[in-house]
């Protein structure tokens, strides 16, 4: 399959992409600019490309969305004074948080970009047939991430599908129910892995591709809580997909730009020291700015896991002076390391946690649920886990997703889907009190956005 480096984005004949601050951060454009942007294979292709650029800004997989996941609950720490990182922090969000409207409008704008691919690539009969799935595929996919990445920390959200050609259309659009923009992400997932079918090459996870689709499918299945869909669809891809679990934990994380290191990684964004992302260095007390630090919490059950023979301590966090640093990703010299979105490690944590899920909570786990628990114990060099109970499995299996997964998006959503984020981040009464902060497994919706559409109301409740 041909390569395609997604850093390099875009120019003349695009401007159709251009950011600017209206409501969802969707361009209003003319008629003119927007037919004449995508007319060949050459220009329809240039045009994906801008909509995996948009996952690379700092306001989202760059930087910001990506460690929020962990800030907001407890595997991350910041030492700053920028305000906006210390609500996240002290999980005391205000709706004029500015980074938190700079994130919506962020994912926003890379939504626009896949519409305007979808609707113009759609309408060219110039493009040869598989050419034009490929390029439709992956723009549903990433379209169905963004919206996963929204209702997972926003709920509802206005669901926009077509490219807005004036203001009057964006400033309108009202939200939609959770269940309705679960439904669009899942409707875009089933459009991706028809169109992208036969399309996974795990010496290229820079391209969506069908199996990318049934992964994030499982993901998206598992967070709804439909495990026997989550299941199937993580047994596809391990069975099906032309993937392998890294014998070396560390090697997954040692590409930059469009060099794969591992069969591990079904897909991931690429960088380079021309297209950089802010990982490494905002989390390197050695370089001057605000910082995101490492937990006591996951810091202490690192060493505890590290002393029974667990080797991704090492290659996730170090001790450096009093700080506790993220070395996961770690180049702070051309700030070029590539980030994983979804790996083969997440599709066997899937299926463990589904089984266990749909069996009696005190019933013995499966031979599959302790076998899939123990791959990924075994490749971070731990000896077997052996859980007596479907209850204990899943604390073994949410235990093991903090560890394996750290600072890669995952922890807020694990917590919520355990319906433990009243015990761990204190979201529940404190004793002798009636201050229930249940609210706070939503963000508030940006402030400066309800004030340009008053459609977007009600703030989510407790803002």
């Amino acid at each position: 399959m041909k390569k395609r480096l997604y850093i390099l984005f875009i120019s003349a004949g695009l401007s159709v992409f251009t950011g600017c601050s209206d409501i969802l951060d969707v361009e209003p454009t003319s008629s003119i600019e927007f037919e004449g942007a995508i007319t060949d294979a050459r220009s329809a292709d240039r045009a994906l490309q801008g909509v995996y650029s948009a996952f690379q800004s700092d306001d989202y997989y760059g930087l910001n969305y990506l460690y929020y996941q962990d800030l907001y609950t407890d595997n991350l720490t910041f030492t700053g004074t920028f305000s906006t990182h210390l609500e996240v922090a002290r999980r005391n969000i205000n709706p004029t948080n500015l980074q938190i409207a700079e994130t919506w409008a962020a994912i926003y704008r890379a939504i626009g970009r896949a519409n305007v691919v979808i609707q113009e690539v759609g309408k060219l009969a110039n493009l040869e047939a598989g050419e034009k799935n490929r390029i439709l595929g992956e723009a549903y996919f990433l379209r169905a991430l963004a919206y996963f990445d929204l209702v997972k920390v926003f709920g509802g959200v206005p669901i926009v599908t077509v490219p807005t050609l004036n203001v009057a259309g964006i400033q309108n659009q009202g939200r939609s129910t959770e269940a309705e923009v679960y439904t669009q992400i899942i409707n875009d997932l089933k459009e991706a892995e028809t169109k992208l079918q036969g399309l996974a090459d795990s010496s290229n996870p820079y391209s969506a591709s069908d199996m990318a689709a049934s992964a994030l499918l499982a993901r998206v299945y598992l967070q709804q809580g439909n495990n026997a869909l989550a299941r199937d669809k993580a047994t596809a891809v391990i069975n099906n997909g032309p993937y392998s679990l890294a014998s070396n934990f560390g090697d997954i994380f040692n590409s930059t730009g469009m060099s794969a290191t591992t069969d591990e990684v079904i897909l991931e964004l690429a960088f380079n020291r021309d297209d950089q992302n802010a990982l490494a260095s905002s989390s390197n007390p050695a370089v001057p700015g605000q910082k995101f630090y490492v937990s006591t919490n996951l810091f202490n059950q690192f060493s505890a896991s590290a002393s029974l023979g667990d080797e991704r301590f090492a290659e996730t966090t170090l001790q450096q002076g009093t700080r506790r640093r993220i070395v996961k990703y770690d180049d702070v010299s051309q700030n070029s390391d590539n980030i994983p979105l979804i790996r083969l490690a997440e599709m066997y944590l899937i299926r463990a946690e589904a089984n266990a899920r749909l069996g009696a909570a005190t019933a013995v786990p499966s031979l599959v649920v302790l076998s899939d628990i123990n791959m990924i114990r075994n490749r971070a060099g731990l000896p077997n886990a052996a859980p007596l109970t479907n209850a204990a499995a899943l604390t073994e299996i949410l235990n093991q997703r903090r560890l394996e997964f750290a600072f890669e998006g995952f922890r807020f959503m694990d917590l919520k889907r355990y319906n433990l984020t009243c015990q761990v981040l204190t979201f529940c009464p404190a004793t002798g009190t009636t201050q229930d902060n249940s609210y706070k497994n939503l963000w508030p919706i940006p402030f400066q956005q309800l004030e340009t559409n008053p459609n977007l109301n009600p703030q989510n409740p407790g803002y």
